[in-house]
């Protein structure tokens, strides 16, 4: 590894991420390369709903509830609003999200057909 990775595709560099616990160091796959058909663009917001509302579905079954502050011992988030409440930035992690998601996939050889 070569202690940057590209961020986004868009020639900008990051710091490799420190390590975590036991020195786990992430090794995402570079998929800087890959571009997005124009045709596959609407499906990046389309995952980036879904990924929230798993993430909202999971939090409710395990018993959390909206609140204005995270709170673990509470099982409150502020995060557990529909989609289009959510912050930008929130929204935006999800987008990320997705689109690594769509650009791994294709990175691995597999090819995505709009209907």
């Amino acid at each position: 590894m070569s202690g940057t990775t590209s961020d986004e595709g868009n020639g900008a560099r990051r710091a490799e991420a420190p390590a975590g616990a036991g020195g786990y160091r992430p090794e995402p796959r570079d998929t800087s390369g890959i571009a997005i058909p124009p045709d596959l663009a609407g499906l990046t917001e389309l995952l980036a709903r879904n990924t929230h509302e798993n993430w909202a579905h999971e939090r409710l079954s395990q018993g959390w509830r909206w609140g204005p502050e995270r709170n673990d011992e509470r099982k409150e988030h502020p995060c557990l609003v529909a989609y289009e409440d959510l912050p930008e930035e929130e929204r935006e992690f999800d987008r990320r999200t997705a689109l690594e998601t769509i650009r791994l996939l294709l990175a691995l050889g597999y090819r995505i057909v709009s209907p």
